[in-house]
């Protein structure tokens, strides 16, 4: 189930940070500690570089932010402009979510910020950066590359994959890309590869590979028939630890184990039938990563669609799988 050779695809040296509870993204250089807390009603992430000698200050931190917004943008930004030098202002937009971006400095010069604010009321979402001003200029490739990726994951909005001989739509994030296509007259598989999630001890990006098969369902339309025979073609040393209603109950949604002599990892499988196919969207992962990307499996699996009328597809069988 899982392609060693697809998830090693794409290393662009960033690590990708993903939060399914308030739909947001965020790229990172590798070297970067995280850490998260709540304040005040604010959900706060923190990426911080390493220290530097000779003061072990780090060069860089960006803090990740979702809050209440009780006002404007520019309200919420005197928080954090108040008592510092002039700002640099300017309107700024993602996934349809207009914003405002400020650069400014501490009052005696020695600190350089950046915040970025994004309205969706009653929320907002905002990515506050700061850095000694001796190494600031150093920092700004990097950091521009952390604020460029800071993204609003809406599921409306990722682009879509459609197939006309197979009759679905998929929506998969830009982040992915497709890296394997077989297809015969009855069967098909797609194979896209994340961004890197983490990495392992030899220092290898971690991915995850998103595959969906499609192949003629056992019983027509019966969904229990599919189910048990997709699950006994899995094999034993698959353990179904939750099984729920997916889709108003037209499907179900299982978490499953996978233990190797060596590893362990997770699963998160989703499986409907319709029109004589049956669907199988599966989310593996390292058992490590499973608590920050599964979230990302409940994304993609609501943009899949199977139009009234459409042929019947062989059951599509979306993997989701994060390994070494």
């Amino acid at each position: 189930m899982t392609s060693t050779l697809a998830c090693r695809a794409r290393d662009d040296g960033f690590l990708t940070y993903f939060n399914g509870e308030f739909g947001v993204s965020l790229r990172y250089p590798p070297a970067w500690t995280g850490s998260e807390d709540r304040k005040d009603a604010i959900w706060y992430r923190y990426f911080v570089s390493p220290a530097q000698a000779p003061d072990h200050t780090p060069q860089a931190a960006v803090t990740l932010l979702v809050g209440p917004l009780p006002g404007t943008l520019d309200q919420y930004a005197q928080g954090y402009l108040a008592g510092n030098a002039a700002a640099v202002a300017r309107d700024i937009e993602r996934a349809g979510v207009k914003g405002r971006e400020y650069e400014y400095a501490s009052a005696d010069g020695k600190t350089r910020y950046q915040l970025l604010l994004l309205s969706d009321p009653p929320r907002v979402y905002g990515l506050y950066a700061q850095g000694p001003a001796a190494s600031w200029d150093a920092q700004r490739t990097t950091l521009a590359s952390v604020t460029d990726s800071f993204a609003l994951e809406r599921p409306k909005l990722y682009p879509v994959t459609r197939d006309e001989a197979f009759g679905f739509a998929l929506g998969v994030p830009a982040s992915w890309r497709q890296t394997r296509r077989f297809a015969s007259r009855d069967t098909l598989l797609l194979q896209y590869t994340s961004p890197a999630l983490g990495m392992d001890r030899g220092r290898e990006g971690v991915h995850a590979s998103l595959t969906l098969t499609v192949e003629p369902a056992p019983g027509g339309d019966d969904l229990e028939a599919f189910y048990d025979a997709t699950l006994k073609k899995l094999g034993e040393a698959f353990k179904v630890v939750a099984h729920d209603p997916w889709r108003g109950g037209g499907g179900w949604v299982d978490v499953m184990v996978v233990e190797s002599a060596v590893s362990e990892s997770r699963i998160k499988r989703f499986s409907a039938v319709r029109g004589g196919r049956g669907y199988s969207l599966i989310l593996e992962s390292r058992e490590d990563v499973f608590p920050r990307v599964h979230r990302w499996a409940d994304f993609i699996a609501a943009t899949f669609s199977a139009p009234p009328g459409a042929p019947p597809p062989p059951a599509p069988t979306l993997t989701f799988s994060v390994t070494r």
